[in-house]
């Protein structure tokens, strides 16, 4: 083109955005998740597979059927189930609204959930890790692992946790504060178990408070009216969990009031709260005073950041949460046959959702009857017991197994996540046995840490109770287990060395042939009988004999 002509811009030229690489890497995850989750390989694998309820969907499903055409028998405690809340009951039936009772229907928003929770992963280990790398590893591990696939297609609640309690720590560490606490009272609205996930809420604003009082560093000192208020408002919170903890644990037949009865955690509770009242009252009537004196009052930036930081857990993570759990109770006080069949206890049926609650509560403190696929919560990490959900014709089953790639690879993957994590931290045994902790610690480390602290805070607990557990409790854990191995992936990936990036991508191509390999084995597909029996090398007579793996 001869020089100094101007090409003119075509008035119909579209500006196309710019499209990253991981952007595209991430849709295709996505489209493996709605493939294995949703469609299948031809007539089988379908989510609509089995057509019939399995497993717990004889509960669950059910009852979200009965919820569909107002039968008052779905809130009947006793009729179908009612001893987890009610929210993924609600999902469930809202599926055969809108795709008719049928399996698809029941099943649809599980899987989706399941999709979502895919896309949950990608955003928190990229926020958390600061690495489009560790973000596509821990989508693609999630996508491959077997449990969670397993869950997803199942109308179980499990699903839904996984799905909200990841939601609820992206948006706690993007301090979307409103939609973390909507978040976090959905997952609880869907199995008791998410309330765990408060640990990780409390230890991330902990962290908050120290950040941001290291930045507004000031030479007043804080006043004891300061320091008062926000401990007496922890004291409040702590002394009201435990009066409901407490209030739930008596007998369901027992007369609902608070102070009857008393054990030792509504008397703690209690002490806590009148402490809490105590001292939140002393310090405001010094505020108040002061205000009547001089038309105002100060607080310093140390007393100002920690009252927000308190406030904001009471309202975004106790009250909020607390009123969405209640708001999913909102169809069984419409139904009024409902409330009525149960006695109708108190205004406008909410005793009926104390006592729902409360009878609950009793359930599980009482179901220590055996099953023959249930696990102790120490073996879900080497996945000694899967559960065995379906079994049809022509060795087509479905079990919830998770990837053995992906379990057996993330206990090496926290310890060196906690490893990093400690890098540059010091500690010394001094005369006297005096420990002494010195270093610093970057966000970096600080996200590491966070991981494996929420790993164990949802994972521990379980140990404590008393009835019988099953290998899927451990799915809102096994979330932050694969966040340590996308990490290791990560840092696989990084190293300048060119075995670094072979064993990452070899890691990632084994994960994914395991998953493949078990796939028939996890969405009922029809396996011939030589390939049915590798799919139980622990069990006896087959490829290892180990008492300590239970795979049959």
């Amino acid at each position: 083109m001869p020089d100094g002509v101007q090409v003119r811009a075509s008035p119909f030229a579209i500006a196309l955005p710019q499209v990253k690489v991981a952007h595209v890497i991430l849709v295709l995850i996505l489209l493996l998740a709605v493939l294995t989750r949703f469609v299948g390989f031809g007539v089988h694998g379908r989510l609509d597979q089995p057509t019939d309820f399995y497993f717990d969907e004889v509960y669950f499903a059910k009852t979200g059927e009965e919820i569909l055409h107002g039968d008052p028998r779905a809130w009947e405690f006793y009729g179908h189930e009612n001893t987890h809340p009610p929210l993924s009951k609600l999902f469930m039936a809202g599926g055969m609204l809108f795709f008719g009772d049928n399996s698809f229907g029941w099943r649809f928003f599980g899987a989706l959930a399941g999709v979502g929770s895919v896309l949950f992963m990608y955003l928190l280990a990229r926020r958390l890790f600061d690495s489009d790398i560790a973000g596509l590893a821990a989508a693609f591990l999630l996508t491959c692992e077997g449990l969670a696939l397993a869950q997803s297609r199942i109308a179980t609640p499990d699903t839904f946790v996984l799905f909200f309690v990841l939601g609820c720590v992206y948006f706690l560490v993007t301090q979307r504060f409103l939609f973390a606490g909507v978040f976090f009272g959905a997952a609880v609205a869907c199995k008791w178990i998410a309330a765990l996930a408060g640990i990780p809420i409390v230890l991330y604003l902990l962290w908050l408070l120290i950040m941001r009082l290291r930045e507004a560093r000031s030479e007043g000192e804080v006043r004891w009216p300061e320091i008062a208020l926000p401990s007496g408002l922890v004291s409040l919170y702590a002394g009201i969990a435990l009066v409901i903890v407490g209030f739930l644990s008596r007998h369901p037949d027992q007369k609902p009031g608070l102070f009857d009865g008393l054990g030792v955690l509504d008397v703690a509770g209690w002490l806590l709260l009148i402490t809490g009242i105590l001292s939140i009252a002393s310090a405001l009537i010094v505020f108040v005073s002061e205000y009547r004196e001089q038309r105002s009052f100060t607080f310093s930036p140390q007393g100002k950041l920690s009252l927000e930081i308190v406030v904001a857990f009471g309202v975004f993570f106790m009250l909020l949460p607390g009123f969405v759990y209640f708001l999913t109770y909102v169809p069984m006080l419409l139904n009024h046959p409902s409330t009525q069949a149960m006695g109708d206890v108190g205004w406008t049926g909410l005793g009926q959702v104390v006592r729902q609650n409360r009878m609950a509560y009793d359930f599980h403190q009482s179901l220590r009857s055996p099953h023959p696929y249930s696990s102790t919560w120490d073996s879900w990490p080497i996945m000694a017991r899967p559960v065995y959900f379906y079994a049809g014709d022509h060795n087509a089953k479905i079990y919830a197994l998770g990837n053995p790639a992906v379990f057996w690879a993330s206990l090496p993957a926290l310890a060196f996540a906690l490893w990093q994590g400690l890098a540059i931290v010091r500690a010394r045994l001094l005369p006297g046995r005096t420990l002494s902790v010195w270093g610093s610690l970057p966000q970096r480390n600080a996200a590491l840490l966070f991981v494996v602290i929420s790993y164990l805070a949802l994972w521990l607990p379980m140990g404590l109770t008393s009835r019988v557990v099953f290998i899927y409790h451990y799915l809102p854990a096994l979330g932050f287990a694969i966040l340590a191995l996308a990490f290791s992936v990560d840092s696989l990936w990084r190293r300048e060395e060119p075995w670094g990036r072979y064993a990452a991508a070899g890691f990632l191509v084994l994960v994914f042939l395991t998953f493949a390999f078990f796939y028939p084995h996890l969405t009922a597909i029809p396996v011939a009988n030589w390939l049915d029996k590798l799919y139980f090398p622990f069990d006896r007579g087959n490829l290892l004999d180990n008492d300590l793996f239970n795979w049959e």
